[in-house]
């Protein structure tokens, strides 16, 4: 602060203290100074004037230096007024006392203007400092303001996310547990209008805000498309082309996305760089470790991305354990990990309310250890769904009218390894069919495949009965693919109407041997 905009309040009941003072200012450059002749007066010019810097005696009549300090000090609120007693009085108790008041320095009579001049230079610096931390501080009020707003909107969106999710049901048992007020690990779960029950869980790198982010698009997307009936293959690639368009190229989402089949017999599962998970049988048997087959979801361009998923017959009563990382990287006081194996073992010797049992273990194993990451942990059991009755106009539109397909392949469409998934892309734009894309995806590819090795190339099944003769045998077929010239199967695909019912007929020929 300059000295010529510097207004400093001189307060003392003698005039002559106060000629001289004000002289000494003068000399010092301070041309605005203001005088009171006691406390009371005092503090009426200050709420006048608003001075930046108070000079005061303390033993003056009707009201001391102290008592009006301490008015003045309460009147300037958080505004630093810094207030220098100028006094007479020598004991400790004394000074103690003024300063305690509200006082923030002093200075003996008579003063040194050069000692006057340092202390009022050193105030003002402070006051300076504290009117910017003052500012500061407004800032970052207005900022925090702001971004509690953007949290709590975000949050919103959140939750509405979530609370679509048909979680709170028999089917699964979940835990979830965010190491900062958003989570970066995701579980959602819905119905399709064909009855199966779809399951994503997944986990995006980093945490907080920032990882929490990815999880909006995640969750329209699963959503619209469970509800069109689309495939797990064809879900996850949906949301690794928009993840690949919309993340930097730092983060991605690792996870897993299932359908457990209306007649609780069969479940396909589409992993890209979970960790692996567990099934169980009924009894408490591990029947697999199913570990994941394919890239985190937003690291690989669409035409790189595989859509195959592994498709497992299961039992009524069987059991799948799927898991973040946070669960097995979870580390006790003496930084070990959980690991894969402890949350396996815990789960193969437990006979009832495994899921309980590994969450008080693992909590039980970290003790006093802060959380270092996202925890999920799910458990879900497998049986028959609720029958859903889909209305008259929904089945109408599935299913407008009966058509043929026809799909010839050619020697030269033989030799590329991608047949299938690239016919079965043309199958699912029919509703129905995509409702089923899996299971006619695995029927598919075991009829094109046998076709293509007995009828088309001529080779036995007895050649691949040992490991040297299937490397043996792929070897073979591999050459004689390329040098195929001239060769055809044909698909004809004819969905119709069969007691009310649609019906799909599949009819595949050959130009082989048969």
């Amino acid at each position: 602060m300059s000295t010529n905009s510097a207004k400093i309040l001189i307060v003392d009941d003698i005039s002559t203290n106060r000629i001289l003072l004000k002289q000494a200012l003068k000399l010092l450059g301070f041309e605005q100074v203001i005088e009171a002749e006691n406390g009371i007066e005092a503090i009426a010019v200050f709420e006048k004037e608003k001075p930046h810097l108070v000079i005061m005696d303390i033993m003056m009549p009707d009201m001391d230096g102290c008592q009006a300090a301490s008015i003045i000090k309460e009147k300037a609120g958080n505004e630093y007024i810094p207030i220098i007693f100028l006094t007479a009085l020598s004991s400790d108790d004394a000074l103690s006392t003024a300063l305690a008041s509200g006082g923030d320095d002093f200075l003996s009579k008579p003063f040194n203007v050069p000692v006057l001049e340092s202390k009022i230079n050193a105030h003002f610096r402070i006051r300076e400092l504290n009117n910017q931390v003052s500012e500061q501080n407004a800032q970052l009020m207005v900022a925090n303001r702001r971004l509690r707003d953007e949290h709590d909107l975000i949050e919103h969106f959140f939750e509405n996310a979530i609370h679509r999710s048909d979680l709170d049901n028999e089917l699964v048992r979940y835990h979830m547990s965010s190491l900062s007020v958003f989570n970066g690990d995701i579980l959602l779960a819905s119905r399709a209008p064909h009855g199966g029950y779809y399951l994503i869980m997944g986990d995006f790198t980093g945490h907080g805000l920032t990882a929490a982010m990815g999880t909006l698009p995640v969750a329209m997307i699963f959503f619209k498309m469970v509800a069109e009936g689309h495939a797990v293959g064809d879900i996850a690639r949906e949301i690794n082309l928009q993840l690949n368009k919309l993340l930097p190229p730092s983060m991605f989402f690792v996870a897993s996305v299932l359908e457990l089949g209306s007649s609780g017999d069969s479940l396909s599962i589409w992993m890209g760089g979970m960790p692996e998970h567990y099934w169980l049988s009924k009894d408490g048997q591990l029947k697999g470790r199913i570990k994941s087959q394919h890239m985190p979801l937003g690291v690989c361009n669409d035409n790189e991305f595989d859509t195959g998923v592994r498709l497992l017959n299961i039992e009524q009563g069987d059991q799948f354990y799927l898991y973040s990382d946070g669960v097995v990287e979870a580390r006790n006081t003496d930084a070990e990990l959980f690991g894969h194996e402890r949350l396996l073992q815990t789960l193969l010797e437990e006979t009832d309310n495994r899921f309980d049992k590994v969450l008080k273990k693992l909590t039980s194993f970290t003790g006093d250890n802060s959380q270092n990451d996202d925890i999920t942990l799910v458990e879900l059991t497998c049986h028959a769904l609720p029958k859903q009755v889909l209305s008259k106009i929904k089945a109408e539109a599935d299913f407008p009218f009966e058509l043929e397909m026809n799909v010839t392949l050619h020697a030269k469409d033989m030799k590329n390894d991608r047949v299938i998934p690239r016919l079965m892309d043309v199958l699912s734009s029919l509703p129905l069919v995509r409702h089923h894309k899996e299971i006619l995806s695995v029927v598919l590819t075991e009829v094109y495949s046998n076709i293509l090795d007995h009828s088309i190339l001529g080779f036995e099944s007895r050649t691949k009965n040992s490991e040297s003769h299937f490397n043996d045998y792929y070897e073979k077929r591999n050459q004689a693919l390329q040098q195929l010239q001239d060769a055809e199967v044909t698909f004809k695909f004819k969905l119709v109407r069969e007691n009310d019912s649609p019906c799909l007929d599949i009819e595949v020929t050959d130009s082989g041997s048969g």
